[in-house]
């Protein structure tokens, strides 16, 4: 018994917040400095929402943060939790005039920004506020808890700061002006919500801590309006409060299955020989759609991964597969910018910076695969002399960096883009590859092989139409010796 009271004592010592907290006229003199949206306030609001948007239409994360550092958007949220927790219906009153100013100010400046910016494609920091997730709403959450206990303290750290990185509340509005601006409402609408969840989570956040630390409450001279004003208060918690329970369950829904899909994507429609060009996962319809290129997948194929679905709890869902380039459409285009976006930030978040040692070896190998490549003119009339049905031959390298940890060297792939006026045998493919490997002293050739008929003319200029489907293509990467 003894033991278990000194670890108790122990741990009450360590994490009491009670200890260090601030003198109430204290918190409350801080709470309203940061709440009002006039003179220097409002001036940094303009300039701070200025920065953020040129860095997301540059698209450097750099930049975000520094506007992040000195946005003044959370002084209201953390206000209306206060307000809330100590029934102060003036302040709270106050608190939402000041945020509804700073988010139309906020719009107003963002809007006039990406309309007069010549930069009009959305960068991949601009598309990661599109859409929020469940992570989004933990950070908000936790944000907020941390920076109600660094506002309530008696020594100032850098808590806030932080805060505002973390609870990232200036460039979701940001967003909403560039959707504003390009008529794109789907970007404006979800960048919107991503700043709606933060700015719930973050009151409610704030409310929890003021109500844990008991602060004293907003004095009344008549005790009925007093209980009427209580009574209005706990209402407004309850409206904070309850779109927040209801947005977390919603979006956490939305992440597991969205997570099972993607896992399903990856590991039942990986056929051999195929490629998932773009996954559209929707998780409000519960619905999947991908189109795949390469050989054709039987039905049987395509049942036996539909009955996998169960297994990754995704029933019911309805699963679309389309197969070929002529089954490519605009939803495709936006979807495949949006995975690229996502793959190139992720790949730059987990790639480490190359050494320049590494980095002039790479152009010297560049460099010297270039000098020693033959002209694509003469080999065109040799490699017809033997395939009389090649019409034009396109050549690049492609180079594949060191992997240390696979003690590879780095090397280059000649890539051997093919037009011909008929289709060309796979065995026919094999030999052509071969010569293309003694010509050019290259010991990795791919090849790719797109049939033209001889009555095309312009084929690239015009669109695909039953009588005049899309290109085939088919591609083949071969080792020598193997």
């Amino acid at each position: 018994m003894n033991y278990l009271s000194v670890v108790f004592r122990f741990l009450r010592q360590r994490f009491d917040l009670l200890d260090d907290t601030a003198d109430p006229a204290v918190i409350e003199e801080s709470v309203k400095s940061n709440t009002s949206f006039r003179g220097t306030n409002l001036w940094v609001l303009i300039f701070a929402i200025l920065i953020a948007s040129v860095g997301l239409n540059v698209n450097s994360t750099a930049v975000i943060i520094g506007a992040m550092l000195i946005s003044p958007l959370m002084g209201p949220l953390v206000t209306m939790g206060y307000s809330a927790a100590t029934n102060n219906p003036d302040l709270l009153r106050q608190a939402l005039r000041n945020l509804a100013l700073a988010i139309g100010i906020s719009l107003l400046t963002s809007t006039v920004y990406f309309m007069l910016t010549p930069l009009r494609e959305a960068q991949s920091e601009l598309l990661a506020r599109t859409e929020p997730t469940i992570w989004d709403v933990l950070i908000a959450l936790f944000g907020g808890l941390a920076g109600a206990v660094g506002l309530t303290r008696r020594e100032k750290s850098n808590v806030i700061p932080g805060v505002a990185i973390a609870t990232a509340l200036m460039p979701p509005l940001c967003t909403v002006g560039y959707g504003l601006a390009s008529g794109q409402w789907h970007y404006a609408l979800g960048a919107f919500y991503l700043f709606a969840i933060n700015c719930v989570f973050i009151t409610l956040a704030s409310f929890l801590v003021m109500r844990f630390l008991r602060l004293p409450a907003h004095e009344f001279q008549d005790e009925k309006h007093a209980k009427r004003v209580r009574r209005l208060m706990l209402a407004a918690a309850v409206v904070v409060a309850g779109p927040s329970v209801w947005l977390g369950y919603r979006i956490v829904q939305r992440s597991v299955y969205e997570h099972a899909a993607e896992d399903f994507v990856r590991k039942e429609l990986d056929f051999p020989g195929t490629y998932v060009v773009t996954r559209q996962i929707d998780a409000r319809k519960r619905r999947i759609n991908v189109l795949l290129l390469g050989p054709t997948i039987d039905a049987a194929r395509l049942g036996a991964a539909r009955r996998q679905l169960i297994e990754y709890h995704l029933l019911p869902t309805q699963l679309i597969v389309r197969q070929g380039l002529q089954a490519y459409d605009s939803l495709d285009a936006k979807a495949l910018s949006q995975n690229s976006a996502e793959d190139v930030r992720a790949r730059q978040n987990k790639l480490p910076a190359r050494p320049e040692a590494e980095l002039t070896q790479l152009h010297q190998l560049v460099a010297a695969s270039r000098s020693s490549l033959p002209a694509p003119g003469d080999l065109l009339r040799e490699v017809q002399v033997e395939h009389p049905t090649v019409r034009r031959l396109a050549l690049a390298q492609l180079v594949r960096p060191a992997v240390l940890r696979d003690s590879l060297p780095a090397d280059t792939v000649l890539l051997a883009s093919v037009e011909t006026q008929a289709d060309v045998p796979e065995p026919e493919q094999h030999r052509l590859v071969q010569w293309l490997q003694a010509r050019t002293n290259y010991q990795r050739v791919q090849l790719v092989v797109a049939a033209v008929p001889s009555s095309a003319v312009a084929l690239d200029s015009v669109p695909p139409t039953p009588a005049n489907p899309p290109r085939r293509a088919t591609r083949l990467d071969q080792k020598r010796g193997r």
